[in-house]
């Protein structure tokens, strides 16, 4: 069996890994982008990579399965909307293909970090899950009776953003109303910190930091598990967290999946993050939902998204 060549492209950089099909990451390395000559660089770079590890790119790669942020329309391969590439209708697909030679499944990032949890990671004993992607900002995605469910131009999963108004404290960049990512996501907690700190110069919490009104997230979860956790800290991530928990038992009471996957920078908080969830959407979900409700924390780390993008491109259509 011939291998997928797997690219997960980022804003200054693309990870790029080789995935047989077991799942197994047989090979990984990076390469920094031109951004003016995007795909004909990647090209180039991750050729010449394959051949420094001793890839024989046309006898031994199969497919590719490319993911990358944005909404991504998975059907044709088109990038429709790219905010930190800038890139808008970018038939990327195309473009890949006649340089690479090679079938190219472009996917969702965030879809494809859900298929590698799916396939290989802490996902693989359930049909049916909705994962969250918490980080510097908020995606995610669904995956229902052992199928990604992508939505019909591949937008599904854009959970930051829109859907209601879970919250109306600070106003999102995207211009809609309630969005969770301005809250929920590692900025928008470090921001409900700060103003919080400046706005109460007594609060309790502030005495765990030496610079309250400039706290860094990696500050906070620092100072939550050296000082044992403390209540005051607590309190405040679960108002941070407040618009995350009721878009999540939105989802569980619309979709009733099997359990929820944590993914992302946030999960640094590991049990503690899982524990502030539970607590907290009692009171949005019924009681039976709250109590066969099952979360788990991601496993594949930063590998999934390449992973899953491999999944991807090795089932094709089969999996939606």
């Amino acid at each position: 069996m011939k291998l997928v060549l797997a690219i997960e492209i980022g804003v200054n950089s693309s990870k790029v890994g080789l995935v047989n099909q077991y799942g197994d990451l047989q090979a990984k390395f990076s390469v920094d982008h031109d951004i003016n000559n995007l795909i004909s660089n990647l090209y180039n770079k991750i050729i010449d990579g394959l051949e420094a590890i001793g890839i024989n790119y046309e006898e031994e790669i199969d497919k590719i399965g490319l993911a990358m942020g944005g909404y991504i329309d998975h059907m044709l391969g088109i990038v429709r909307y790219s905010a930190n590439l800038d890139l808008k209708n970018y038939n990327i697909k195309q473009i890949a293909e006649e340089l690479f030679k090679k079938p190219i499944f472009v996917i969702n990032d965030a879809n494809a970090s859900a298929l590698g949890e799916f396939w290989t990671g802490v996902a693989k004993q359930y049909d049916s899950i909705i994962f969250y992607w918490l980080d510097g900002g908020i995606g995610g995605a669904i995956i229902t009776e052992g199928k990604l469910a992508p939505g019909s131009r591949g937008f599904a999963g854009e959970f930051g953003h829109g859907g209601g108004v879970f919250q109306n404290k600070y106003p999102c960049p995207c211009g809609l109303e309630g969005c969770i990512e301005p809250m929920s996501s590692m900025p928008g907690i470090e921001n409900h910190f700060r103003t919080t700190f400046k706005s109460k110069k007594n609060h309790p919490a502030s005495d765990f930091f030496n610079n309250p009104e400039t706290v860094t997230f990696k500050e906070i979860v620092e100072a939550y598990e050296e000082k044992g956790y403390p209540y005051e800290i607590t309190d405040l991530l679960s108002e941070a967290l407040e618009p995350l928990v009721m878009h999540m038992a939105s989802m569980i009471n619309a979709l009733d999946p099997e359990a929820i996957i944590l993914a992302g920078g946030l999960t640094d908080l590991d049990s503690k993050l899982i524990e502030i969830i539970e607590t907290n959407i009692k009171k949005y979900i019924i009681e039976m939902f709250a109590e066969e409700l099952t979360i788990e924390i991601a496993e594949l780390g930063n590998d999934s998204t390449m992973i899953g993008s491999a999944y991807y491109a090795l089932n094709d259509w089969k999996i939606f």
